[in-house]
């Protein structure tokens, strides 16, 4: 009988710290405490500034809404040509072009080449790699006046955020812009059922 009243006073002593515990954290706690956000509530979307390191290019040609062509102003350690390159996007995918359109194909490329309209200056910075399976570079872009082109096609709705290990630095702002567009039902998620 001993052993079963030890063990009842072992379980009730841990109750009763448990209780203690949990009783020091809610006295303690402040009133108007700010809640944690909810899962369900969007995070800034507000657009990375230019890094310091960015660099500037020449736009050539506008592919689709993801892909560009350029020329490196002044070839560095990063770009060491002025041949033209091919440019991914890091972060997004929009509809295909060819062979057969997609839906918002055209209006996605249409969008990105009025942010880099040929003979315009974009700046580059790369993430972590800097080549794609495709030969492409791959790079984050920024307008002369500081948008950044992959958060203003995913607002806009020409584009959906992807995540590419390991060029995933701006991954959670750009998904938090397409649920934002989604939401909205802005371009392609209002139009492509």
């Amino acid at each position: 009988m001993r052993r079963w009243a030890w063990a009842a006073a072992v379980v009730l002593g841990a109750a009763v710290f448990v209780a203690v515990v949990i009783w020091v954290y809610l006295s303690t706690a402040e009133v108007g405490d700010a809640p944690e956000p909810s899962a369900s509530e969007p995070a800034d979307t507000t657009a990375p500034p230019r890094p310091d390191g960015a660099f500037p290019l020449t736009v050539l040609y506008v592919y689709d809404g993801d892909t560009i062509q350029a020329r490196m102003q002044q070839p560095d350690d990063v770009v060491t040509t002025s041949n033209p390159i091919r440019i991914r996007l890091i972060g997004i995918d929009t509809p295909e072009g060819t062979p057969t359109p997609e839906c918002w194909a055209d209006e996605a490329r249409t969008h990105l080449a009025e942010l880099l309209p040929e003979g315009s200056t974009v700046w580059a910075a790369p993430d972590r790699d800097t080549w794609d399976d495709y030969d492409r570079r791959l790079f984050n872009l920024w307008t002369v006046d500081g948008a950044f082109v992959s958060l203003e096609l995913v607002i806009a709705g020409d584009a959906e955020a992807i995540r590419v290990w390991p060029n995933v630095a701006h991954y959670d702002l750009l998904v938090d812009a397409q649920a934002r567009a989604e939401a909205s039902g802005s371009g392609r998620w209002g139009a492509c059922g």
